[in-house]
């Protein structure tokens, strides 16, 4: 009898031995796969923690966390495809390497505005009607 228990406990203290390294990897995993859509938009797309910030609108600290590994909350992981979307559509149309300056610089379309202001204020369909009319061969 004291020979089976001792080998449930043996089997026992195996399987927690295991089980921190088979997190750690998973955990790994994981955190680069979440992680990516924020780096490929800084790395694509030459942006940097502060116009990810004033793009997402998530604070820097979040920006931080997320380049970190943590994931974001669902709300702001639907927010990082959709901007994910709206640079693809624009490097369509502009050099990626471009589109980092082209943010900063005021447009006559948007009224003065620079494209991150007009993404700031939620306003990013009219980019995206910019993008449909360049697209359509309408420049203006």
């Amino acid at each position: 009898m004291k020979f089976a228990k001792r080998s449930v406990k043996r089997r026992r203290s195996r399987k927690l031995k295991r089980a921190p390294k088979a997190r750690a990897s998973l955990a790994t995993a994981e955190r680069s796969w979440r992680a990516d859509p924020l780096r490929r938009l800084s790395r694509t797309y030459h942006l940097s923690n502060e116009a990810l910030s004033r793009v997402t609108g998530a604070s820097p600290r979040s920006i931080s966390y997320w380049n970190a590994g943590i994931a974001p909350q669902r709300s702001s992981a639907q927010k990082l495809k959709e901007v994910a979307r709206l640079f693809d559509a624009l490097a369509d149309i502009i050099k990626s390497n471009a589109i980092a300056s082209w943010l900063q610089r005021p447009n006559k379309e948007f009224d003065g505005s620079t494209p991150l202001q007009v993404i700031e204020r939620g306003e990013s369909d009219r980019l995206w009607r910019m993008i449909w009319q360049l697209r359509e061969g309408n420049a203006g």
